[in-house]
């Protein structure tokens, strides 16, 4: 038996470093992988091998991947391309609705953990209307009266718990559980980001699902 990591995800600022650089390569693509896979199922070579050629052929193993995917319609070879994805500057609305493709994995921005601002998206379909001042008046009053949760539900927290809160590796523990509570009156328009990791066969559903949903944003 033979095992070999065949690759890893990483910075994709750290392959245009790499990439850049006198005699970088051309070759740091996950089109390869993939490509190499695909051949496992017809080539007798070992799957290394199969690697190996397709990295010296890059445009080839493009084309392969665009046959076989597109035109033979075996969509799980697009399931070993895999990419990072960094989600920012969209509602929470937003995020519900990415987060529902469970075939990838998220890490978003947590209102529990973190005391928030006053960040918020305005609607497409409401900005530039007679609904975005009242829209933006409502988000706003529902952010004051989050911090005044938040302040009232921090005091509230730390006397019932004196004990833990006597010991300073308590304390995010404390405010956490404030954070938590007062969270519940903010709107579904507050900003928030995400980072996602999806393979190529999960993105192009997750595309698809979005240029036809009705909301502007998605």
């Amino acid at each position: 038996m033979e095992i070999i990591l065949a690759g890893f995800n990483i910075d994709n600022e750290t392959i245009q470093e790499i990439q850049s650089s006198p005699n970088g390569p051309d070759n740091l693509t996950p089109e390869t992988i993939s490509a190499a896979y695909a051949r496992i199922s017809r080539n007798p070579l070992p799957v290394n091998e199969l690697r190996k050629i397709a990295r010296k052929e890059v445009e080839k193993s493009r084309k392969s991947n665009e046959t076989i995917v597109f035109g033979m319609g075996h969509s799980s070879v697009a399931e070993h391309a895999v990419f990072n994805i960094d989600v920012l500057g969209v509602s929470r609305l937003i995020v519900e609705e990415i987060e529902k493709f469970r075939l990838s994995s998220f890490t978003e921005k947590s209102q529990r953990y973190i005391h928030l601002g006053n960040d918020f998206v305005v609607p497409g379909e409401i900005a530039g209307t007679d609904l975005e001042t009242p829209f933006i008046e409502t988000v706003g009053a529902q952010y004051r009266l989050y911090h005044d949760l938040y302040t009232v539900l921090k005091k509230y927290v730390f006397e019932k718990y004196s004990d833990m809160a006597n010991d300073q590796a308590n304390l995010s523990t404390l405010e956490g559980w404030a954070k938590e509570d007062a969270r519940y009156i903010i709107s579904l328009a507050t900003e928030a980001q995400l980072g996602m990791t999806i393979n190529a066969r999960n993105l192009e559903l997750m595309l698809r699902r979005s240029a036809a949903h009705p909301l502007k944003e998605v």
